[in-house]
């Protein structure tokens, strides 16, 4: 599937979905770049994002713009990519697709969390009855504590002044996924990066106001 003039270089993404028992999943998968995407070398402006829908096998091909093109504006971005898949929750993330490379498979540069996804529960025999214990202690800040580590809340981020650039501050144990929204609540893209374990850096082509949310 090619999305692009023959001028504007491009990099092949594939990728395929199947559910636990190899049947071939249904549903769309979209790629967003930054709300404005120019490339003055091909005179070329990008808008939108990239949508496929997924074939009989549960496969898809695309053609996108590389995230590191010489002269793009802006010069540092990621593609926020959105899956909606049939009896699957929504999942988004972001991946950076640098030129000069031949296909690339979307599983193997798709971020994976050990405290997202979907689990297939394996029920094992029934073991012995043991005795019963002394009855524990535990506080609610203790139960609090241990619910931010098993499963962490999202956080929410609000951006009141103008800035080409957001920094969040955030306390999940692993490099969240990110929505931005600006003032009316419209989601918009930008380039995600990670400078530390603590903090989120979001890029924009524009000063932006608004909100993110990190899940």
């Amino acid at each position: 599937m090619t999305l692009t003039p023959p001028e504007v270089p491009t990099v092949r993404l594939r990728g395929r979905y199947l559910a636990p028992d190899k049947t071939p999943l249904a549903g769309t998968v979209s790629f967003a770049p930054p709300s404005v995407l120019t490339l003055p070398a091909s005179d070329v402006i990008s808008t939108t994002a990239a949508k496929v829908t997924l074939d009989s096998m549960g496969a898809f091909e695309v053609d996108l713009i590389p995230t590191d093109v010489p002269g793009m504006s802006p010069s540092r971005w990621s593609y926020q990519v959105t899956e909606k898949l049939k009896g699957v929750p929504p999942r988004i993330f972001h991946i950076m697709l640098p030129g000069g490379t031949g296909p690339v498979d979307l599983a193997d540069i798709a971020p994976v969390s050990p405290y997202a996804g979907n689990y297939l529960p394996v029920a094992g025999p029934q073991g012995a009855k043991g005795d019963q214990g002394e009855p524990g202690e535990v506080t609610s800040e203790q139960l609090d504590a241990l619910e931010a580590r098993v499963a962490p809340r999202p956080q929410e981020y609000t951006q009141t002044s103008a800035l080409a650039e957001w920094t969040i501050p955030h306390t999940m144990p692993y490099r969240p996924a990110v929505n931005v929204y600006d003032v009316s609540g419209r989601e918009i893209g930008g380039s995600v990066e990670y400078p530390t374990p603590t903090t989120v850096l979001v890029r924009f082509a524009f000063a932006e106001t608004g909100s993110a949310v990190l899940h």
